[in-house]
């Protein structure tokens, strides 16, 4: 897991998985990306921002630590290594609140990688990391060690369901699809939160999503120092 910085406007000092946004870029990738088909761009952008974040490369030989690399296609083009999007496992598909003026359409993926991977963070864009267990991650969390959003709390229970890395691996490349994950957002008196299709409350919060004042309501809770997931909150 990595560290947003805490200058960052979005979830500063959040600890996060490796990631970024698909660029143009990733549709158009070279070969030496292992082809491009299908959703084959969310797997390009998925295999640059590792090289780009930690400098870790996902190869048709395995795992390969390199020093981080601002332009991955450069990279990757010069040197004699041909990047496996069969190492990536799709398996979570998040999508912000409809009520958000931004919104995210994310993937998650899981990799197997090398126990001698060493990887690596710029002190910019990133400011910290962590191979750690899920277990670990969530109780730092729950000991207030650690602000993690709240789709990477829920992938990382999601995660620690599995004994070992191989029975998670295998229980994931056998999920027949991957339905989207939607949440809703609640304001409520001095908290917000977020909840999920099967919790409680879901349903009733359906109407609230069209109410135009849901935003402001939410931005008097985060500025009072309300109860709010780490999406919303600000650093001082």
């Amino acid at each position: 897991m990595v560290r947003r910085p805490h200058s960052a406007r979005f979830m500063p000092g959040v600890w996060v998985f490796p990631g970024g946004a698909v660029d143009q870029e990733d549709a158009d990738a070279p070969s030496s990306f292992g082809g491009n088909a299908g959703d084959s761009d969310w797997k390009v952008a998925a295999l640059r921002e590792l090289i780009e974040e930690t400098g870790l490369w996902l190869t048709t030989t395995g795992t390969v630590s390199a020093p981080l690399a601002e332009d991955a296609f450069a990279a990757v083009e010069a040197s004699a290594h041909t990047l496996d999007q069969s190492a990536l496992i799709y398996f979570s598909n998040w999508i912000t609140p409809e009520v958000f003026p931004i919104r995210f359409d994310t993937r998650f993926f899981l990799a197997v990688v090398s126990s001698r991977a060493e990887p690596a963070v710029d002190g910019d864009e990133l400011i910290d990391l962590e191979w750690i267990s899920p277990f670990e991650a969530l109780r730092r969390e729950e000991a207030d060690e650690w602000v993690i959003p709240f789709p990477t709390r829920k992938t990382l229970q999601l995660l620690a369901a599995e004994p070992t890395t191989a029975a998670l691996a295998d229980r994931l490349r056998s999920l027949e699809s991957v339905p989207s994950i939607e949440p809703r957002l609640y304001v409520g008196d001095g908290e917000a939160g977020i909840l999920m299709p099967d919790e409680e409350g879901f349903e009733e919060a359906g109407p609230a999503q069209d109410d135009p004042t849901i935003l402001e309501r939410l931005s008097v809770v985060v500025s009072s120092g309300g109860r709010v997931p780490a999406e919303f909150r600000s650093e001082s």
